[in-house]
């Protein structure tokens, strides 16, 4: 059966050449599977959640054949009332599958269930005062680029029911008669819970594969009281029919074209190149046979250094007129293509000067202000890390959704000039809110002495919602509350007694094989691996290993453990959330053992992370003598 689904219009309009890789099933470099995007942000539950607040609704449950789902949900579709989940709609070769289909006569009410949040309030307010709604722009009326994309979806499966309808019966379901309202049903940030709200779901893998589904190769129990959740969920309903109608008559136009390079044989929708190609998801790594980047790109894709790896590019020549897209054009894609006149952004240009001259000669560069800069550091000096997740689900009762759990830090202390540093950790993993539990930890052992030094602004960002965390709960800590007071910066008037060493090398240092990124994850393997000498000091030296001549990029020598027969290792921060998840909500629940090696790979990873700093600290060090 060939057919356009609702992730293949949301592809295709993202850009439609991806159209055609996607149906062929080329790689992706943004694969993972339904059980772990769904546990990334709760949105397994919040799926079951809405499901629950149905009770009379029927699931259309069918394996890989769509035709007896479709047959199913026909047949369901001749009943006066019903409600049904996931109901199979096809016509014309577009395929959807409905969240929540409600239908009582000839009205229907088709409701998208998503895990991004609203504020009522705020939606309340805007209404009141200007007359629209948040998925407006405040300025203009228009509809908001931040929402453009999920009443797309939605105006998508209104053309996809509105055709099916007319094709089931014509006079039952005639255009005249039949009533369509769309909704989109998300977490309300208002909203609190008196309840425990995650602990009652339960969700584990399983083999079916129903296709395609938000719910395949998962099965998410509840173990709570339903009238309990029917009072405490956390759940907004809020139609869309003016912005649905809004965007269908381009959604119909979109959808055509797409069609037609799908009914008729597969052909692949030419897109002329531009700088929106950087984060092309089928950009895969060397080796594999299907490149879809590569295939667009032909030659251009393997220049080096590539006009994609200067440090916002995109910018060069402003927003409307990119020189970038210009260059890409006339076959001109080397980083040095771009002419010196036009990096005249006041902001970025610097960057980008900097990063051109320093990669032609291969050579390190520090600014004259970096060694005044760290000299004002006093000892100790104190790395820290933290370990956090938002789900759409609160995690304790009197959460919101999405609010900050903070679970791990991390700390690497020097305590004076060319001291061995002492790490420090601290983990939590019960199902006790554990915030002011982190907060007071970290400050007992950075104490008011010394400099603390982060990577980016997440730190601070923890650390100021605890602050105001601490004022929403009634938590009476005068003492932690004075602290975080001091160290964060807690509005854009307030200093911060934290360092950032990301800032510091955005505007004091670049290595050529950082290219255009500052991450840690970029900066550490550039240092690490041209600088044999950080391999011999004792403290840095089990993170040296070599594999057919080439030296390993730190995270990538972290030991692995086997975990149901599966190698597992957390290399990075969304695997350290994930990580965390799972062992809260997820098959690991239950399984203290498991939860334990989990609890090692987390430690190990976010030990890693302070250290990443000390290894560059100690460069800056001795580069600058």
């Amino acid at each position: 059966m060939v057919f356009l689904s609702k992730s293949d219009y949301k592809v295709a309009k993202n850009c439609p050449t991806k159209l055609y890789y996607k149906k062929l099933h080329y790689p992706t470099t943004s694969y993972i599977n339904n059980y772990t995007r769904m546990l990334a942000d709760g949105g397994f539950m919040i799926g079951k959640m809405a499901r629950l607040l149905y009770p009379s609704g029927i699931e259309i449950k069918v394996e890989q054949d769509l035709e007896r789902g479709l047959s199913q949900t026909k047949e369901a579709l001749q009943q006066e009332n019903i409600i049904l989940f996931e109901p199979i709609i096809y016509a014309k070769n577009k395929l959807i599958r409905v969240d929540i289909l409600i239908k009582e006569g000839n009205k229907f009410q088709l409701i998208e269930v998503k895990s991004k949040s609203f504020d009522s309030n705020e939606n309340n307010w805007l209404l009141e005062t200007k007359g629209i709604n948040i998925f407006r722009n405040k300025k203009n009326g228009a509809i908001s680029s931040d929402w453009r994309t999920y009443i797309e979806d939605v105006a998508y499966q209104i053309y996809v029911l509105q055709e099916m309808l007319s094709e089931i019966d014509a006079h039952e379901f005639s255009s005249d008669r039949v009533e369509i309202h769309p909704y989109l049903c998300m977490p309300d940030k208002s909203k609190t819970t008196a309840i425990d709200l995650a602990a009652h779901f339960k969700i584990k893998r399983t083999e079916s594969q129903t296709i395609p589904s938000k719910f395949s190769g998962i099965e998410v129990d509840f173990t709570g009281d339903l009238e309990q959740l029917n009072q405490n969920h956390i759940l907004g309903l809020i139609g869309i029919d003016r912005e649905v109608q809004e965007v269908l008559p381009e959604v119909i136009a979109q959808t055509e074209i797409y069609l037609d390079s799908l009914v008729n044989g597969l052909r692949k929708i030419e897109v002329p190149l531009s700088k929106h190609c950087k984060g092309c998801e089928f950009r895969v790594s060397e080796g594999s046979k299907k490149d879809g980047f590569k295939e667009c790109w032909g030659e251009l894709a393997e220049v080096e250094p590539h006009i994609f790896d200067l440090y916002h590019m995109g910018r060069v020549g402003g927003h409307e007129t990119p020189v970038v897209n210009e260059l890409i054009q006339m076959g001109k894609v080397n980083m040095y293509d771009i002419p010196l006149d036009q990096l005249d952004d006041t902001f970025f240009s610097f960057r980008q000067l900097i990063q051109l001259e320093y990669t032609k000669t291969n050579r390190e560069w520090m600014s004259e202000q970096l060694p005044s800069i760290m000299a004002k550091c006093s000892y100790p000096l104190h790395f820290i890390d933290f370990e956090t997740s938002r789900m759409a689900l609160p995690y304790h009762p009197g959460m919101r959704p999405y609010e900050q759990v903070a679970f791990q830090w991390s700390c690497h202390t020097i305590p004076s000039p060319g001291a061995e540093p002492i790490h420090s950790d601290w983990i939590d993993l019960s199902d006790v809110f554990p915030n002011f539990r982190f907060a007071e930890a970290l400050m007992d052992r950075l104490g008011d002495r010394g400099t603390i030094l982060t990577w980016a602004t997440h730190e601070n960002s923890v650390l100021r919602d605890i602050y105001y965390q601490m004022e929403a709960y009634e938590y009476e800590h005068p003492k932690l509350k004075a602290w975080l007071a001091k160290v964060a910066k807690l509005n854009s008037k307030d200093k911060t007694q934290l360092v950032d060493m990301n800032a510091l090398t955005l505007k004091h240092y670049f290595h050529p094989l950082m290219k255009g990124r500052t991450s840690l994850k970029c900066v550490l393997p550039a240092i690490w691996k041209t600088n044999p000498y950080l391999h011999q000091i004792p403290w840095m030296a089990a993170y040296f290993k070599e594999v057919d001549g080439q030296i390993l990029n730190p995270y990538e020598t972290l030991l692995p453990l086997e975990i149901s027969d599966k190698a597992e290792v957390i290399t990075e921060g969304t695997g350290a959330m994930l990580a965390y998840q799972n062992m809260m909500y997820g098959e690991y629940q239950d399984r203290p053992e498991i939860r334990q090696m989990w609890c090692e790979l987390l430690k190990q990873y976010c030990c890693l992370d302070t250290m990443a700093m000390v290894i560059i600290w100690t460069h800056w060090l001795k580069k600058l003598g």
